[in-house]
């Protein structure tokens, strides 16, 4: 028999334990993609269940701050390269509950032209968002879409334009063009009009490559293809095929070095290219 002190305890027992079973379960979230869309001046994000973004715009230098509280982010900050008005897009962390969204504008921007202009943010579904870009920035934006390249590649890019240490040597070197991460064998284009000004085998480090001069006398190189399908002095169009990814001489696995010159001067592809989107994506991270 159990007296009532006895009985009591168990009593409190029961109503405790009840109450760990009935606590709902709370669930994880993280950010699954982040994509600028320059032809629609917005940004979009979404996460695996629902969240509810802060925005915010920041002057000197400018950028755009969006904070997912409960999105929660343990890797290293990621970058991508945008172009000239919209410098990157990184992905990073506040504090460990909250993922933070980072669009970085050029040094130069006009921050002035954003006074009093908030960020309009709408909710396509709990866990899917847009943000439109204020009008300052559309039309900034704009006005600076008129390169001519296009994508030679479709993939992200995985190393920009600048010094960096080689993968493959450990050495300090400039990087005189970007990485462009695609599959072997997918088709490389002709990043604008143009003629065949060089192609073969680089010692070097490019392995495979192409080059060409365009109409304004600028050159665009295409290395470790793993295959060549135009030969020297032919005409090309813009969005020809002129090869195949490879990874053929220096290069640790299947990608396209993308290179412009300007005066037989490297400089960075970034502000040539035109690309409505760029995106990062963390799902499958």
């Amino acid at each position: 028999m159990l007296d009532s002190a006895q009985k009591k305890t168990i009593g409190y027992a029961v109503i405790f334990l009840a109450g760990i079973v009935s606590v709902p379960a709370v669930q994880a979230n993280r950010l699954e993609t982040f994509l600028l869309d320059k032809s629609r001046n917005r940004i979009e994000f979404t996460t695996e269940n629902e969240v509810e973004p802060r925005g915010q715009i920041i002057t000197n230098p400018t950028r755009v701050v969006i904070d997912l509280p409960g999105a929660t982010y343990t890797g290293p900050t990621v970058r991508r390269d945008v172009g000239s008005v919209v410098q990157s897009l990184r992905v990073g962390r506040l504090d460990p509950l909250t993922t933070r969204l980072v669009i970085e504008f050029a040094p130069d921007f006009n921050a002035d032209l954003l006074d009093q202009q908030p960020l309009k943010m709408e909710a396509k579904s709990p866990s899917r968002w847009s943000i439109q870009f204020p009008t300052a920035i559309a039309t900034a934006i704009q006005n600076t879409v008129n390169s001519f390249f296009i994508m030679p590649t479709a993939g992200e890019i995985t190393s920009p334009f600048g010094w960096r240490i080689h993968p493959i040597t450990g050495l300090k070197t400039l990087h005189k063009g970007i990485d462009i991460g695609a599959p072997m064998g997918a088709p490389i284009l002709a990043a604008a009009d143009g003629v065949v000004n060089d192609v073969g085998w680089d010692d070097g480090g490019y392995g495979n490559f192409v080059e060409l001069r365009h109409p304004d006398g600028t050159l665009t190189l295409y290395g470790h293809a793993n295959r060549i399908l135009v030969t020297k002095g032919q005409e090309v169009k813009q969005g020809q095929i002129i090869g195949e990814v490879g990874s053929t001489g220096r290069s640790t696995g299947p990608h396209l070095h993308f290179e412009v010159q300007v005066n037989k001067i490297a400089v960075d592809p970034n502000p040539y290219l035109r690309s409505d989107f760029v995106i990062v994506n963390l799902a499958s991270r």
